[in-house]
This record gives C-alpha cells, structure tokens and sequence, in this order.
C-alpha cells in the first residue's frame, strides 16, 4: 500500500475516533433492555416487558405489585429523534389515574448503560445498566437526592 493512502486512512481512523466525535445515539445503542424483566423495590415487586424496537421507539408497560394488589401501572416511550434519546414516562394509579408525567432527555449513555435526567422533576435521574446478561439495575434518584436501585432478572 503507497505510503501516501496509508497516510490518509491513518488520518480518516483518527478523525472517527477523537474525542468530540460521536455519533448520533441510537434506539439500537439500547437494544439490550428488550424483553421480560422482574424485580423488586422493598416487598413490592416490578415487572416491565420492554418490547423490540421499532420505528425508533423503545417501549414498555411496567407493574409494580404488593400484597395487596396493583400498587401501580407505568408507560415508558423511548424515542429517537434531534440526534438524542428521550425517555417519556407516565405512572398511573391501579385505576388509571395519572399520577407522574415527565420527559426526560438522554444525560449519558456507555455500552450496556443509559441514563436519562430532567432538573427540577420529581424524577431528576433514570438509570439502566445491564450488569450481566441476564441482570439490570434501574437506578431511581429523586429531587432532594433520595435513590432507589431495583434490581431485575430476565424472565
């Protein structure tokens, strides 16, 4: 190969790897959180189903349960679009009653890790990590700087 082309690949490589470049987030970068999952918080527990993606969107319905029922029901979109991730989340009352509504922009995202963050919200931070291939933690932090960590199992 001419010294000259080895030259210019070498400077194309460069370019895409330096710091500064990175590439638009994708639904696909979050791919890894499809399926069943079921956890807990305290004695009650969580179930989420988050679908394959599809047109850009990633989503799931999401129950949290006790002993006496249906404690809660939430909706979470995930969409792509302007180049970054938004998270979407609605929490409902067992009768459907809205309880929570925020939208959430992508805060960080790293190989089998995403974390959204809206300032000021009730929910300031939602992050999910993969920690083997069959574990996830969802890390909740709250105004004032409470935090639940739920961890999950794929069913």
């Amino acid at each position: 190969m001419p010294v000259k082309l080895r030259f210019c690949l070498l400077v194309l490589v460069l370019a895409v790897s330096a710091p500064g470049h990175t590439a638009a987030p994708s639904i696909d970068d979050i791919a890894w959180m499809a399926g069943p999952w079921r956890g807990s918080v305290g004695d009650r527990t969580v179930e989420e189903n988050w679908r394959r993606p599809a047109a850009d969107t990633l989503t799931t319905m999401a129950l949290l349960t006790d002993a006496s029922g249906v404690d809660m029901v939430e909706l979470i979109v995930i969409r792509a679009h302007d180049d970054t991730l938004t998270l979407h989340l609605r929490q409902f009352s067992p009768t459907l009653e809205l309880r929570t509504e925020q939208n959430m922009r992508l805060a960080d995202l790293d190989d089998g890790s995403v974390t959204f963050a809206l300032d000021g919200a009730s929910i300031e931070k939602l992050k999910y990590s993969l920690v083997a291939k069959d574990r996830m933690n969802v890390e909740l932090t709250f105004t004032g700087g409470g935090q639940i960590t739920a961890e999950f199992q794929r069913n």
